[in-house]
């Protein structure tokens, strides 16, 4: 995970002068997995490492993109109304969603949108929970928009491009493309969604953030999309219930996600949602049994081919752990909320231990861990991290601690001999410091 950023030559590669780079970072989320597609906060930072995107607008409607990471491979295409994708997993998809997002905005055929020369680079690790996937789709539409000259809102954008990374199959909320684009440095973000609102929060000057890698690999565009994909549906089926089981006991019931309840007509605090979810779910249930509950096939079936599941033969073998699911969700949502109090009081060991705790519904209540990230976890804690918990979609990818400044050192040495001395890595590559990071930029050549 070097930060080392290597300059692109354009020039060489696509035989014109650049007019612009746009740099969009990713990020790292410190409280609330899973939680932004259910209308409740999160508690990311954007990070120094970015996904990069040098280019030139064209006169015509082609894009032409050069990936510099993948030995200059090129791909082209034209900004037709629906863009067709490429085969899942490959990397232009990413290009091509942020892109169409912007194209399903413009409403002015007479004045249609010119295509680019772009050439794509960055440092943002792969399949690591660091968003590098979200960081490309956002630099793609900026690229976009700096080639035909559109100012944006960066607000407006970062709700867009949350539902055009539906393009590439997965279904999440809208955090990472909200701290890409919003990033402050020194600064968490307290976001919230639906609609989006962002509160910087500063992270208190004694602590260090420190990012781990599992060395276990996620990647969203292969088996760890359904995994992921799942947790959604799984969400999904849980406010069905609940509604359910608000209009049995005659309350209004007509939300569409669980964070819909904090406002009209309901205005739930978040521990009277807890209870609720504790009296109206099972842990899990069967797919009989919640096609059974909610008094529909059609429909279940219909929301499970949405997510690209698409094989209804395997659909009864199927267990939906809607209870659990949304426990973690709003426990998590508690401790975020608690967490805005104690940064602003400066209490970091506070916080740590709300991270801890965090972690530990991820792993036992979401079921996002693995072995890997949960010795890493331990580790951390036994090194005297105040904080430690897997961040990003999981399955993989990495853990995010919390370490007080002056321990920062002797806690990446005890890490390295406890997790990675023996596993042939170079320790640049998967352990690293970043403190919070300005969202994307664009700067544009004479």
């Amino acid at each position: 995970m070097s930060q080392n950023r290597k300059e692109i030559d354009f020039h060489s590669i696509t035989g014109f002068a650049e007019e612009f780079t746009v740099r969009s970072p990713g990020r790292v989320n410190l409280l609330g997995e899973h939680t932004d597609y259910n209308g409740l906060p999160v508690l990311p930072m954007a990070i120094d490492f970015h996904a990069t995107i040098t280019g030139r607008s064209r006169p015509d409607r082609q894009v032409r993109v050069w990936a510099d990471q993948f030995d200059h491979e090129m791909v082209e295409f034209s900004l037709d109304s629906t863009i067709p994708k490429h085969p899942q997993g490959h990397w232009i998809n990413y290009v091509k969603a942020g892109m169409q997002g912007i194209l399903d905005e413009q409403t002015d055929a007479t004045n249609p949108l010119r295509g680019c020369d772009l050439v794509v680079a960055g440092n943002v690790p792969q399949g690591v929970g660091l968003s590098s996937s979200s960081a490309l789709v956002v630099a793609s539409a900026l690229a976009l928009l700096q080639a035909n000259q559109i100012s944006f809102d960066r607000i407006a954008l970062a709700e867009r491009m949350a539902a055009a990374e539906h393009y590439v199959g997965t279904r999440g909320g809208g955090m990472d493309q909200a701290t890409c684009l919003l990033g402050k440095k020194g600064h968490l973000l307290n976001i919230d969604f639906f609609p989006l609102r962002v509160n910087p929060v500063r992270l208190p000057d004694s602590v260090t953030v420190v990012i781990c890698d599992s060395l276990v690999r996620a990647r969203k565009t292969e088996n760890a999309l359904q995994a992921y994909n799942l947790r959604a549906v799984e969400c999904r089926f849980a406010a069905m219930l609940l509604k359910k089981y608000l209009e049995h006991h005659q309350r209004p019931s007509n939300f569409q996600r669980l964070g819909d309840l904090t406002g009209e007509p309901w205005h739930y605090t978040y521990t009277e949602i807890e209870t609720l979810i504790r009296e109206a779910l099972a842990d899990e249930y069967e797919y009989e049994t919640i096609c059974a509950e909610l008094k529909t096939i059609e429909k279940i079936n219909a929301i499970l081919d949405d997510y690209s599941f698409n094989n209804t033969a395997e659909y009864g073998k199927m267990v939906f752990a809607c209870g659990k699911r949304f426990r973690h969700i709003i426990t998590d949502s508690i401790r975020v909320e608690r967490s805005v109090e104690l940064l602003e009081k400066k209490d970091v060991e506070a916080f740590g231990r709300l991270m801890n705790e965090g972690h530990a519904s991820a792993r036992d209540d979401f079921e996002i861990s693995c072995p890997e990230l949960n010795r890493l976890v331990e580790s951390a804690q036994e090194f005297g991290a105040l904080g430690s918990r897997l961040t990003g979609a999981g399955f993989g990818g990495c853990t995010v601690n919390l370490v007080y400044n002056r321990n920062v050192d002797g806690f990446m040495k005890k890490m390295d001999g406890a997790f990675y001395s023996q596993k042939k890595v170079r320790i640049e590559d998967v352990m690293f410091i970043s403190e919070p990071a300005n969202g994307a930029e664009i700067r544009s050549f004479p």
